[in-house]
């Protein structure tokens, strides 16, 4: 029984923490699921079983990022602005970038993104 209570709480923390990353960045599921290399069905294995724990720290990274960029951005424009094209990302969008790096990048692009002042 403990087992079963120990499995549900990690369920939700997963969720919880999918759940987060998708509303921020306005994905679908699918989405979600590219943005990890995975397919769809995986993420429901997560959200079911829980994230493995190969991939927990990309799931909480992501998470990180998505949080940092409501701190920082208007929370209706996020979605519209990972799917930007921008030239400091080499005419990529932040979630092309997510899916092939991950989210490290996308720090030192919001930092520059941040401090520009213009001309």
């Amino acid at each position: 029984m403990a087992a079963a209570a120990g499995t549900r709480g990690r369920d939700r923390a997963s969720n919880a923490l999918l759940d987060g990353i998708r509303a921020t960045l306005g994905l679908s599921e699918t989405e979600l699921a590219d943005a990890f290399g995975v397919r769809a069905p995986s993420i429901a294995g997560w959200r079911q079983g829980g994230i493995p724990a190969g991939r927990r720290a990309s799931v909480e990274r992501l998470a990180d990022l998505a949080h940092v960029l409501r701190r920082e951005l208007k929370a209706s424009r996020i979605p519209q602005i990972v799917r930007t094209p921008d030239e400091w990302l080499g005419g990529r969008t932040m979630l092309d970038v997510i899916r092939t790096e991950g989210p490290e990048p996308i720090y030192g692009y919001l930092q520059r993104l941040f401090s520009y002042g213009g001309i």
